[in-house]
């Protein structure tokens, strides 16, 4: 339906669309371009991949293309341009314990803001720790879905196991949380570390 509205506002049909379908995390959301555009288009659109990543530091792009490459292997990774501060971490943790690890974090980054990423069914958990976490403080807790599209100086991504369980979509979830960060990136967990994220362990 969100698709036959743009349509039906753009008559003669000429739209430029931005999306990356390696973080499409409903089940109901698109394939690929042609299933989106073709009942519109009949072929008449192009495809061109970007695959220049500006935001994201090598160093997280790395852990990223590694859970792309496991849930979306048909998606090309971008290769990112810059070199990052620090190597991205998994920390054995209790949430209980994730103010003095976000506390840290803060220091690092001085004025940056930080973005503590859960799965929904954690989120409230998460976020009774950080009161003040509006989106414009310097610590925000979000969902998944709420991340999306955002981007933060650091990201600590909360339960990665809880994230992958989620939805059938999970693994893209996971992709989105650890592509937030332009500067650290700190996965949190309880227990086993998930495969995909080894090159964290």
């Amino acid at each position: 339906m969100a698709w036959r509205m743009v349509m039906r506002r753009v008559p003669a049909k000429s739209l430029t669309v931005v999306g990356d379908l390696a973080q499409t995390g409903s089940a109901a959301g698109a394939r690929s371009w042609g299933e989106v555009l073709d009942p519109y288009l009949e072929g008449r659109w192009r495809e061109e991949r970007l695959l220049v990543n500006y935001r994201t530091p090598a160093e997280i792009m790395r852990v990223a293309a590694d859970v792309l490459r496991a849930f979306a292997p048909e998606q090309e990774p971008p290769v990112s341009v810059r070199d990052g501060e620090a190597e991205p971490r998994a920390v054995r943790l209790p949430v209980s314990g994730l103010p003095e690890l976000v506390a840290r974090e803060l220091a690092e980054i001085g004025e940056g803001r930080l973005g503590v990423v859960t799965p929904d069914a954690r989120r409230a958990e998460v976020a009774r720790l950080f009161p003040d976490g509006d989106l414009d403080a310097p610590v925000v807790v979000l969902t998944v879905t709420q991340a999306k599209g955002l981007e933060f100086d650091a990201v600590v991504v909360v339960d990665p196991a809880g994230i992958l369980a989620q939805s059938a979509q999970g693994g893209r979830d996971l992709y989105v949380a650890v592509t937030r960060a332009t500067r650290r990136l700190t996965v949190v967990h309880e227990g086993e570390l998930p495969p995909v994220l080894s090159r964290l362990g």
